[in-house]
Protein backbone atom coordinates (compact mmCIF):
# COMPACT_ATOMS: atom_id res chain seq x y z
CA UNK A 1 0.00 0.00 0.00
CA UNK A 2 1.56 3.36 -1.31
CA UNK A 3 2.55 6.13 1.27
CA UNK A 4 3.29 9.46 1.31
CA UNK A 5 6.78 8.34 1.31
CA UNK A 6 6.71 6.27 -1.59
CA UNK A 7 6.25 9.92 -3.65
CA UNK A 8 9.19 11.91 -2.55
CA UNK A 9 12.84 10.62 -1.96
CA UNK A 10 15.85 10.85 0.64
CA UNK A 11 12.97 10.97 3.84
CA UNK A 12 15.46 10.65 7.14
CA UNK A 13 14.84 11.18 10.66
CA UNK A 14 17.29 13.26 11.91
CA UNK A 15 15.99 12.72 15.55
CA UNK A 16 12.20 12.70 17.17
CA UNK A 17 11.52 16.48 16.14
CA UNK A 18 13.40 16.94 13.36
CA UNK A 19 12.83 15.73 9.38
CA UNK A 20 14.29 16.16 6.49
CA UNK A 21 14.17 15.26 2.83
CA UNK A 22 15.54 16.10 -0.47
CA UNK A 23 12.49 16.40 -3.14
CA UNK A 24 12.67 15.07 -6.86
CA UNK A 25 14.12 17.91 -8.97
CA UNK A 26 10.31 17.91 -11.01
CA UNK A 27 8.62 17.82 -8.41
CA UNK A 28 10.90 20.84 -6.75
CA UNK A 29 10.52 23.02 -9.39
CA UNK A 30 6.72 22.16 -9.92
CA UNK A 31 6.51 23.57 -5.91
CA UNK A 32 8.52 26.66 -6.44
CA UNK A 33 6.39 27.56 -9.78
CA UNK A 34 3.17 27.54 -7.38
CA UNK A 35 4.76 29.24 -4.76
CA UNK A 36 5.43 32.30 -7.02
CA UNK A 37 2.00 31.90 -8.42
CA UNK A 38 0.60 32.11 -4.78
CA UNK A 39 2.59 34.47 -3.96
CA UNK A 40 1.15 36.89 -6.40
CA UNK A 41 -2.00 35.45 -7.29
CA UNK A 42 -2.81 35.59 -3.72
CA UNK A 43 -0.50 38.66 -2.36
CA UNK A 44 0.53 35.95 0.22
CA UNK A 45 3.50 37.21 2.54
CA UNK A 46 4.52 33.01 3.24
CA UNK A 47 3.56 29.87 1.48
CA UNK A 48 4.49 26.49 2.82
CA UNK A 49 3.98 22.88 1.81
CA UNK A 50 3.62 20.23 4.35
CA UNK A 51 3.69 16.28 4.43
CA UNK A 52 2.10 13.82 5.99
CA UNK A 53 4.57 11.41 6.88
CA UNK A 54 4.05 8.49 9.12
CA UNK A 55 7.04 9.29 11.06
CA UNK A 56 5.90 13.05 11.60
CA UNK A 57 5.01 16.27 9.51
CA UNK A 58 8.20 17.75 7.63
CA UNK A 59 8.15 21.03 5.53
CA UNK A 60 8.97 20.21 2.07
CA UNK A 61 8.89 23.72 0.86
CA UNK A 62 8.34 27.51 2.58
CA UNK A 63 8.97 31.04 1.14
CA UNK A 64 8.49 34.11 3.17
CA UNK A 65 7.84 34.58 6.63
CA UNK A 66 7.99 31.46 8.94
CA UNK A 67 4.24 30.03 9.76
CA UNK A 68 3.59 28.57 13.11
CA UNK A 69 0.83 26.02 12.69
CA UNK A 70 0.49 23.85 15.68
CA UNK A 71 -0.07 20.05 14.67
CA UNK A 72 -3.73 20.14 15.72
CA UNK A 73 -4.70 22.60 13.19
CA UNK A 74 -3.28 20.16 10.69
CA UNK A 75 -5.40 17.12 11.64
CA UNK A 76 -8.95 18.11 10.19
CA UNK A 77 -9.09 16.73 6.06
CA UNK A 78 -11.46 19.81 4.94
CA UNK A 79 -10.37 23.22 4.06
CA UNK A 80 -9.57 25.96 6.44
CA UNK A 81 -9.73 29.66 6.29
CA UNK A 82 -8.97 31.73 9.35
CA UNK A 83 -8.41 35.08 11.00
CA UNK A 84 -5.13 35.22 13.05
CA UNK A 85 -5.19 38.32 15.21
CA UNK A 86 -2.25 39.69 15.89
CA UNK A 87 -0.74 43.60 15.70
CA UNK A 88 -2.29 43.30 12.14
CA UNK A 89 -4.80 40.56 11.38
CA UNK A 90 -3.57 37.78 9.27
CA UNK A 91 -5.39 35.83 6.82
CA UNK A 92 -4.48 31.96 6.99
CA UNK A 93 -5.77 29.14 4.46
CA UNK A 94 -4.81 25.55 5.36
CA UNK A 95 -5.51 23.69 2.63
CA UNK A 96 -5.04 19.17 2.55
CA UNK A 97 -3.34 17.67 -0.34
CA UNK A 98 -5.39 14.20 -1.00
CA UNK A 99 -3.97 11.79 -3.96
CA UNK A 100 -6.94 10.16 -6.08
CA UNK A 101 -6.37 7.40 -4.23
CA UNK A 102 -7.26 9.12 -0.75
CA UNK A 103 -4.33 9.61 0.77
CA UNK A 104 -3.73 12.56 2.52
CA UNK A 105 -0.40 13.85 1.21
CA UNK A 106 0.04 17.30 3.37
CA UNK A 107 -1.68 20.59 3.32
CA UNK A 108 -0.56 23.55 1.29
CA UNK A 109 -0.27 26.91 3.48
CA UNK A 110 -0.36 30.59 2.95
CA UNK A 111 -0.92 33.67 4.91
CA UNK A 112 -1.63 37.11 3.53
CA UNK A 113 -2.65 40.25 5.13
CA UNK A 114 -6.63 40.67 5.20
CA UNK A 115 -9.56 40.06 7.05
CA UNK A 116 -11.43 38.81 4.06
CA UNK A 117 -11.82 35.36 3.24
CA UNK A 118 -11.71 33.61 -0.50
CA UNK A 119 -13.63 34.51 -3.25
CA UNK A 120 -14.92 31.36 -5.29
CA UNK A 121 -12.48 32.40 -8.19
CA UNK A 122 -9.75 32.28 -6.17
CA UNK A 123 -10.75 28.68 -4.68
CA UNK A 124 -11.38 27.78 -7.95
CA UNK A 125 -7.76 29.13 -8.90
CA UNK A 126 -6.30 27.67 -5.71
CA UNK A 127 -7.90 24.19 -6.98
CA UNK A 128 -6.13 24.15 -10.03
CA UNK A 129 -2.89 24.72 -8.48
CA UNK A 130 -3.63 21.80 -6.10
CA UNK A 131 -4.27 19.67 -9.07
CA UNK A 132 -1.22 20.47 -11.01
CA UNK A 133 0.50 19.35 -8.14
CA UNK A 134 -1.45 16.19 -7.22
CA UNK A 135 -1.10 15.16 -10.96
CA UNK A 136 2.76 15.91 -10.83
CA UNK A 137 3.26 13.49 -8.04
CA UNK A 138 1.37 10.59 -9.40
CA UNK A 139 2.82 11.00 -12.41
CA UNK A 140 6.19 11.10 -11.06
CA UNK A 141 5.22 8.01 -8.85
CA UNK A 142 4.06 6.05 -11.78
CA UNK A 143 7.13 6.78 -13.82
CA UNK A 144 10.03 6.24 -10.15
CA UNK A 145 7.89 2.53 -10.49
CA UNK A 146 8.33 1.67 -13.60
CA UNK A 147 11.96 2.39 -13.89
CA UNK A 148 12.25 0.33 -10.78
CA UNK A 149 10.99 -2.33 -12.23
CA UNK A 150 12.61 -1.94 -15.46
CA UNK A 151 15.96 -1.89 -13.52
CA UNK A 152 14.87 -5.09 -11.35
CA UNK A 153 13.64 -6.85 -14.57
CA UNK A 154 17.20 -5.84 -15.68
CA UNK A 155 19.19 -7.08 -13.19
CA UNK A 156 17.26 -10.81 -13.10
CA UNK A 157 17.79 -10.83 -16.87
CA UNK A 158 21.41 -10.32 -16.63
CA UNK A 159 21.84 -12.81 -14.11
CA UNK A 160 19.97 -15.32 -15.78
CA UNK A 161 22.12 -14.84 -19.57
CA UNK A 162 23.90 -18.18 -20.58
CA UNK A 163 24.43 -17.58 -24.24
CA UNK A 164 23.97 -15.56 -27.26
CA UNK A 165 20.10 -16.40 -27.51
CA UNK A 166 20.03 -15.18 -24.03
CA UNK A 167 21.50 -12.08 -24.48
CA UNK A 168 19.50 -11.20 -27.88
CA UNK A 169 16.58 -11.72 -26.07
CA UNK A 170 17.65 -9.47 -23.07
CA UNK A 171 18.67 -6.07 -25.91
CA UNK A 172 15.18 -6.84 -27.33
CA UNK A 173 13.75 -6.54 -23.53
CA UNK A 174 15.72 -3.76 -22.67
CA UNK A 175 14.62 -1.92 -25.92
CA UNK A 176 11.08 -2.44 -25.72
CA UNK A 177 11.25 -1.14 -22.13
CA UNK A 178 13.30 2.32 -23.69
CA UNK A 179 10.12 2.53 -26.06
CA UNK A 180 7.70 2.28 -23.08
CA UNK A 181 9.35 4.73 -21.40
CA UNK A 182 8.95 7.36 -24.02
CA UNK A 183 5.65 6.50 -24.74
CA UNK A 184 5.02 7.18 -20.72
CA UNK A 185 6.81 10.34 -21.31
CA UNK A 186 4.48 10.98 -24.02
CA UNK A 187 1.44 10.43 -22.06
CA UNK A 188 2.96 12.33 -18.78
CA UNK A 189 3.40 15.39 -20.98
CA UNK A 190 -0.10 15.42 -22.22
CA UNK A 191 -1.65 14.72 -19.29
CA UNK A 192 0.00 17.73 -17.94
CA UNK A 193 -1.29 20.24 -20.64
CA UNK A 194 -4.74 20.04 -18.90
CA UNK A 195 -4.47 21.77 -15.92
CA UNK A 196 -1.81 23.98 -16.99
CA UNK A 197 -4.30 25.25 -19.50
CA UNK A 198 -6.81 25.68 -16.73
CA UNK A 199 -4.21 28.02 -14.56
CA UNK A 200 -3.44 29.56 -17.86
CA UNK A 201 -7.27 30.47 -18.41
CA UNK A 202 -7.74 31.38 -15.34
CA UNK A 203 -4.94 33.51 -14.95
CA UNK A 204 -6.08 35.73 -17.80
CA UNK A 205 -9.73 35.91 -16.39
CA UNK A 206 -8.22 37.65 -12.98
CA UNK A 207 -6.44 39.85 -15.00
CA UNK A 208 -9.29 40.63 -17.29
CA UNK A 209 -11.41 41.51 -13.80
CA UNK A 210 -8.77 43.36 -12.63
CA UNK A 211 -6.66 45.25 -15.09
CA UNK A 212 -8.28 48.40 -14.46
CA UNK A 213 -8.63 48.09 -10.53
CA UNK A 214 -4.76 47.34 -9.65
CA UNK A 215 -2.08 49.50 -9.65
CA UNK A 216 0.74 49.11 -12.80
CA UNK A 217 2.67 47.15 -10.30
CA UNK A 218 0.31 44.13 -9.95
CA UNK A 219 -0.43 44.29 -13.64
CA UNK A 220 3.36 43.29 -14.03
CA UNK A 221 3.06 40.46 -11.40
CA UNK A 222 0.24 39.11 -13.56
CA UNK A 223 2.13 39.30 -16.63
CA UNK A 224 5.05 37.78 -15.25
CA UNK A 225 2.86 35.03 -13.99
CA UNK A 226 1.26 34.39 -17.56
CA UNK A 227 4.51 34.82 -19.21
CA UNK A 228 6.22 31.43 -16.70
CA UNK A 229 2.69 29.73 -17.66
CA UNK A 230 3.59 29.89 -20.93
CA UNK A 231 7.12 28.93 -20.33
CA UNK A 232 5.41 25.56 -18.84
CA UNK A 233 4.01 24.99 -21.90
CA UNK A 234 6.68 25.05 -24.55
CA UNK A 235 8.93 23.11 -21.98
CA UNK A 236 6.30 20.29 -22.01
CA UNK A 237 5.59 21.11 -25.94
CA UNK A 238 9.53 20.32 -25.77
CA UNK A 239 8.76 17.33 -23.43
CA UNK A 240 6.86 15.40 -26.25
CA UNK A 241 9.26 16.38 -28.95
CA UNK A 242 12.27 14.58 -26.97
CA UNK A 243 9.70 11.73 -26.21
CA UNK A 244 9.18 11.44 -30.34
CA UNK A 245 13.10 11.22 -30.59
CA UNK A 246 13.28 7.14 -30.86
CA UNK A 247 10.17 7.28 -33.36
CA UNK A 248 11.04 9.94 -35.88
CA UNK A 249 10.89 9.56 -39.21
CA UNK A 250 13.71 8.09 -41.02
CA UNK A 251 13.19 8.46 -44.59
CA UNK A 252 15.76 9.83 -46.58
CA UNK A 253 16.31 12.96 -48.83
CA UNK A 254 18.70 14.30 -51.42
CA UNK A 255 19.47 17.95 -50.20
CA UNK A 256 21.49 20.79 -49.79
CA UNK A 257 22.36 22.76 -46.75
CA UNK A 258 21.48 25.92 -49.04
CA UNK A 259 18.04 24.57 -49.45
CA UNK A 260 17.54 22.72 -46.27
CA UNK A 261 18.61 26.26 -44.62
CA UNK A 262 15.67 28.01 -47.06
CA UNK A 263 13.28 25.82 -45.48
CA UNK A 264 13.78 26.55 -41.63
CA UNK A 265 14.39 29.79 -42.26
CA UNK A 266 10.82 30.77 -42.25
CA UNK A 267 10.28 28.87 -39.28
CA UNK A 268 13.28 30.14 -36.87
CA UNK A 269 12.16 33.80 -38.40
CA UNK A 270 15.37 35.21 -38.50
CA UNK A 271 15.49 38.82 -37.75
CA UNK A 272 17.25 41.28 -40.55
CA UNK A 273 20.11 41.89 -37.83
CA UNK A 274 21.42 38.07 -38.60
CA UNK A 275 23.79 37.56 -41.20
CA UNK A 276 23.58 33.62 -42.27
CA UNK A 277 26.58 32.48 -44.74
CA UNK A 278 26.53 28.93 -45.80
CA UNK A 279 29.87 27.46 -47.59
CA UNK A 280 28.84 24.18 -49.18
CA UNK A 281 28.73 24.77 -52.79
CA UNK A 282 25.53 23.21 -53.14
CA UNK A 283 26.89 19.99 -52.20
CA UNK A 284 23.97 17.01 -52.23
CA UNK A 285 23.64 15.41 -48.61
CA UNK A 286 22.39 11.76 -48.62
CA UNK A 287 20.52 12.02 -45.15
CA UNK A 288 17.54 11.08 -43.55
CA UNK A 289 15.64 14.29 -43.75
CA UNK A 290 13.26 14.84 -40.57
CA UNK A 291 16.01 13.75 -37.98
CA UNK A 292 18.73 15.99 -40.13
CA UNK A 293 16.97 18.69 -40.15
CA UNK A 294 16.06 18.80 -36.22
CA UNK A 295 19.59 19.02 -35.40
CA UNK A 296 19.93 22.28 -38.13
CA UNK A 297 17.19 24.20 -37.18
CA UNK A 298 18.15 23.49 -33.08
CA UNK A 299 21.60 24.75 -33.72
CA UNK A 300 21.04 27.29 -35.97
CA UNK A 301 18.24 28.89 -33.55
CA UNK A 302 21.08 27.85 -30.34
CA UNK A 303 23.54 30.40 -32.49
CA UNK A 304 20.86 33.25 -33.03
CA UNK A 305 19.05 32.88 -29.24
CA UNK A 306 21.93 33.67 -27.35
CA UNK A 307 24.13 36.06 -29.63
CA UNK A 308 24.59 39.69 -27.67
CA UNK A 309 26.05 41.34 -30.57
CA UNK A 310 23.81 43.96 -32.53
CA UNK A 311 24.62 42.41 -35.93
CA UNK A 312 24.76 38.48 -35.46
CA UNK A 313 26.97 36.50 -38.23
CA UNK A 314 26.43 32.55 -38.37
CA UNK A 315 29.12 30.49 -40.79
CA UNK A 316 27.60 27.47 -41.70
CA UNK A 317 30.59 25.08 -43.54
CA UNK A 318 30.60 21.72 -44.83
CA UNK A 319 34.02 20.30 -44.56
CA UNK A 320 35.09 17.10 -47.22
CA UNK A 321 35.19 13.58 -45.57
CA UNK A 322 34.89 10.10 -46.81
CA UNK A 323 33.28 9.10 -43.77
CA UNK A 324 30.90 11.84 -42.63
CA UNK A 325 29.26 15.14 -43.41
CA UNK A 326 30.90 17.37 -41.18
CA UNK A 327 29.18 20.27 -40.91
CA UNK A 328 30.64 23.38 -38.78
CA UNK A 329 28.05 25.98 -37.58
CA UNK A 330 29.79 29.45 -36.33
CA UNK A 331 28.89 32.06 -34.66
CA UNK A 332 30.05 35.24 -33.41
CA UNK A 333 28.52 35.43 -29.73
CA UNK A 334 29.56 35.97 -26.46
CA UNK A 335 31.34 32.24 -26.68
CA UNK A 336 31.25 29.43 -24.05
CA UNK A 337 33.30 29.08 -21.37
CA UNK A 338 34.96 25.39 -21.88
CA UNK A 339 34.03 24.06 -18.76
CA UNK A 340 30.29 23.82 -19.54
CA UNK A 341 31.11 22.15 -22.56
CA UNK A 342 29.77 18.74 -21.33
CA UNK A 343 26.72 20.62 -19.88
CA UNK A 344 25.24 22.31 -22.22
CA UNK A 345 23.93 18.73 -24.07
CA UNK A 346 22.24 17.88 -20.75
CA UNK A 347 18.27 18.07 -20.63
CA UNK A 348 16.88 21.37 -19.16
CA UNK A 349 20.06 22.84 -19.29
CA UNK A 350 20.81 26.90 -19.87
CA UNK A 351 23.93 29.00 -19.27
CA UNK A 352 21.54 31.96 -19.19
CA UNK A 353 18.70 32.91 -17.41
CA UNK A 354 15.45 31.60 -18.79
CA UNK A 355 14.15 35.46 -18.13
CA UNK A 356 17.05 37.32 -20.74
CA UNK A 357 16.81 34.39 -23.13
CA UNK A 358 13.70 32.31 -23.28
CA UNK A 359 14.17 28.25 -23.93
CA UNK A 360 13.65 25.24 -22.34
CA UNK A 361 17.32 24.12 -22.63
CA UNK A 362 15.51 20.71 -24.31
CA UNK A 363 16.92 22.20 -28.15
CA UNK A 364 21.28 20.99 -28.11
CA UNK A 365 19.93 17.92 -26.19
CA UNK A 366 17.51 16.96 -28.81
CA UNK A 367 20.36 17.57 -31.14
CA UNK A 368 22.56 15.49 -29.52
CA UNK A 369 20.61 12.83 -28.85
CA UNK A 370 19.61 12.50 -32.46
CA UNK A 371 23.36 12.69 -33.66
CA UNK A 372 24.23 9.79 -31.51
CA UNK A 373 21.40 7.57 -32.30
CA UNK A 374 22.39 7.40 -36.11
CA UNK A 375 25.91 7.37 -35.07
CA UNK A 376 27.25 10.32 -34.97
CA UNK A 377 28.71 12.66 -32.89
CA UNK A 378 28.86 16.85 -32.08
CA UNK A 379 31.46 18.32 -30.79
CA UNK A 380 31.94 22.36 -29.73
CA UNK A 381 34.70 24.57 -29.23
CA UNK A 382 34.92 27.92 -28.14
CA UNK A 383 37.46 30.42 -25.89
CA UNK A 384 34.67 31.93 -23.94
CA UNK A 385 35.05 35.26 -25.47
CA UNK A 386 35.23 34.86 -29.16
CA UNK A 387 32.01 33.00 -29.97
CA UNK A 388 31.26 29.41 -30.69
CA UNK A 389 32.15 26.17 -33.17
CA UNK A 390 29.55 23.50 -33.12
CA UNK A 391 30.76 20.41 -35.05
CA UNK A 392 28.24 17.68 -36.34
CA UNK A 393 29.93 14.43 -37.69
CA UNK A 394 27.11 12.70 -39.74
CA UNK A 395 27.78 9.28 -41.09
CA UNK A 396 27.33 8.52 -45.15
CA UNK A 397 25.72 5.66 -45.59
Amino acid sequence: MPNVESYIEGVLLIDEQQLTTSLDNDIQTNIENIAELILNIFDASSFSIVANLPSGVVELYKSGSEIAVAKEQLSDDIFNESIIEHDLKIFRVISPIILPSGLKFGWLIFERASDSQLTEKEKSILNSLQKNFVNQLVQRKKLLDKINSAKFNSTICEQNKEDETEKDRLIKKLQKMSDELDEFTSIASHDLKSPLNAIKRLLEWVYDDCKDLLPQEHLENFQLVLSRANRMQVLLEDLLSYSRINSCDSTRANISLESLYQDIEQILEVPQTVTVNIHANHEVLDIPLIPFKTVFQNLISNAIKHNNKEHSVIDISLIPSNQYYIIEIKDNGPGIDPKYFSLIFKLFQTLQSRDDVEGSGIGLCIANKLIINYGGKIEVASDGKLGSTFTIFWPKV
